[in-house]
């Protein structure tokens, strides 16, 4: 193979299209021409690419905040929805206690509803806490999703814990 002494700016000659100016400059590094060594073609164009960009493996840019506004919308419609749930959820518990021993089906689709919202809600809201805008509607949504979510976590936990007992 004979080694290839080009610029980086001159266009390569061997494929039919001009080739492609990342091929260029990854071959701008290296006197055989080859992709280089035991890298494989896309990683070692990546590379060079990045290089040449003034991104290098250590330096370069640091990673800009995420704009996640709409999770952190999500997360405090999620929040007013989820506690309103969780009040309507613990009056159906309380009427049902009063006049029957088992809780109706509607009570624990309300419940379980409402866990589920409160849960989507939390998350969102923690993932969307450091965004650049909407930070203050996540920590909002935050906020309302914590307590529901607590308490019906333990709720939950507590009723399963039970039952096991209850069958030893």
């Amino acid at each position: 193979m004979q080694p290839n002494h080009r610029t980086p700016l001159q266009p390569s000659r061997g494929s039919g299209s001009g080739g492609s100016q990342a091929q260029d400059r990854r071959m701008a590094g290296n006197p055989s021409g080859t992709a280089g060594g035991s890298m494989n073609r896309a990683s070692g164009s990546q590379a060079a690419v990045g290089q040449v960009q003034g991104k290098g493996k250590k330096g370069g840019k640091k990673k800009q905040p995420v704009d996640r506004l709409g999770q952190a919308v999500v997360s405090l419609i999620f929040g007013i929805f989820g506690m309103l749930l969780f009040l309507l959820s613990c009056i159906k518990l309380n009427m049902d206690s009063q006049y029957s021993y088992t809780t109706s089906p509607g009570t624990m689709f309300t419940i379980v509803l409402a866990y589920i919202v409160n849960t989507v809600g939390f998350i969102l809201g923690i993932r969307a806490r450091r965004s650049t805008k909407g930070r203050g509607t996540a920590i909002a949504g935050i906020t309302l999703t914590a307590l529901p979510f607590v308490l019906m976590t333990l709720f939950i936990g507590g009723a399963i814990i039970l039952t096991f007992l209850l069958l030893r």
